[in-house]
C-alpha cells in the first residue's frame, strides 16, 4: 500500500462515493467542499453558493436567457465553488402528472430510469426521462417527464462555462416530495390525511389535492409568476369550491414569497395554511439527497 493509499483510508476519502456518482447524496459527495445550486426559469437564472458545512448562501439571479445569463455571469460565479461542481434545477418544459396502475414490483423506479417503457408501457415517450412517487395507500402515482434533449443541452451549456454538473432535478417535484413526507407522517387507515398541496419553484406551480390518503387532482404549470404573486392565486382559486370543508393548505415554496400565505388564506378563506417554506428550502433538500 503506498502512502497516498494509506492516508486516504486514515481521512476516510476512500470511503466517500465518487463525486459524480449521482447515487449518492450530494453532502456524502462533497463533504468539505463549496458548491452551487442553479435554477433555471424562462428568461431567468438563479444561483447560489453551498458552503462547506452544506449550508446555502445568498440568493442571486440574472432576467436573461440562462445561456446569456450563465456567460455574463459564470467568472463571478466560479468563485462561489472549489471545483465548479453543481446541481440544476430545471423549472420549465417538464410535465408533473398523476397516474394510476404503474408498475410497483421490486426495483421499478430504478428501472424507470434505465428501462422506463417496461414500467410505462403505452404512457412510455421516446426522448424523456422520468421519475415517480408511489402514493402507499392507492394505486396511483406522481410522475414526472422530463425532456431529454433540453437536459442534455442544459448540462452541456454549463460544462461549457466550466462547471460541473452533477445532478440534474426538477425543484417543483423536489419540494412536493418534500410536502408529502413532512405531512404524511402518522400513516395508517385510522389516521388518513387530507391536505392541499401547492407547491412554488422559480415561477413554476404545481398543486396537488390530497383526501383521505386518496390522491385526486393534480395541476402543474411553469412559467406562472415572476415578481407579482398574484398569477398564482388566479391560478389556484378554482379549487376552493371543489375541496372538501375540513382540508387545509400544505405550502412550499423554493423561498419565501412575501404575502402568498396571507393571499391563499384571503382566497381559501377558513382554510388554515401550514407554511413549510424557509429560505433556501429547495437548496437546504438538494444538499441532503
Amino acid at each position: 500500500m503506498n502512502s497516498v493509499d494509506l492516508k486516504s483510508i486514515l481521512n476516510f476519502s476512500a470511503f466517500r462515493p465518487e463525486p459524480d456518482d449521482p447515487s449518492a447524496a450530494w453532502r456524502k459527495r462533497f463533504p468539505s467542499e463549496r458548491t452551487i445550486q442553479f435554477g433555471i426559469g424562462r428568461a431567468r437564472l438563479a444561483w447560489r453558493g453551498i458552503s462547506r458545512s452544506g449550508k446555502p448562501g445568498e440568493a442571486e439571479s440574472v432576467k436573461a436567457e440562462p445561456r446569456e445569463a450563465l456567460t455574463q455571469s459564470a467568472d463571478h460565479i466560479k468563485t462561489l465553488a472549489d471545483h465548479g461542481w453543481c446541481t440544476v434545477s430545471l423549472n420549465t418544459r417538464y410535465v408533473i402528472s398523476l397516474e394510476t396502475n404503474l408498475s410497483r414490483r421490486t426495483g421499478s423506479e430504478d428501472l424507470l430510469k434505465t428501462n422506463p417503457r417496461t414500467i410505462l408501457g403505452g404512457k412510455y415517450e421516446r426522448g424523456k426521462r422520468y421519475a415517480v412517487t408511489h402514493n402507499p395507500e392507492t394505486n396511483s402515482s406522481i410522475l414526472l417527464t422530463f425532456d431529454e434533449d433540453q437536459t442534455r443541452k442544459a448540462e452541456a451549456m454549463f460544462s461549457e462555462s466550466g462547471f460541473r454538473v452533477g445532478r440534474v432535478c426538477c425543484g417543483a417535484y423536489v419540494l412536493l416530495r418534500h410536502a408529502l413526507a413532512e405531512t404524511n407522517n402518522t400513516k395508517g387507515s385510522e389516521q388518513p390525511l387530507s391536505s392541499f398541496y401547492i407547491i412554488c419553484s422559480e415561477g413554476a406551480v404545481c398543486a396537488l389535492v390530497q383526501d383521505q390518503d386518496r390522491w385526486m387532482e393534480l395541476r402543474s404549470r411553469t412559467d406562472v409568476y415572476e415578481e407579482d404573486i398574484g398569477p398564482i392565486t388566479d391560478l389556484l382559486a378554482p379549487f376552493h369550491a371543489r375541496l372538501a370543508p375540513e382540508i387545509g393548505i400544505t405550502l412550499a415554496c423554493d423561498e419565501p414569497l412575501p404575502g402568498l400565505a396571507d393571499r391563499l388564506a384571503a382566497t381559501f378563506p377558513g382554510r388554515a395554511v401550514n407554511d413549510l417554506t424557509e429560505p433556501g428550502l429547495l437548496a437546504s433538500l438538494l444538499v441532503k439527497q
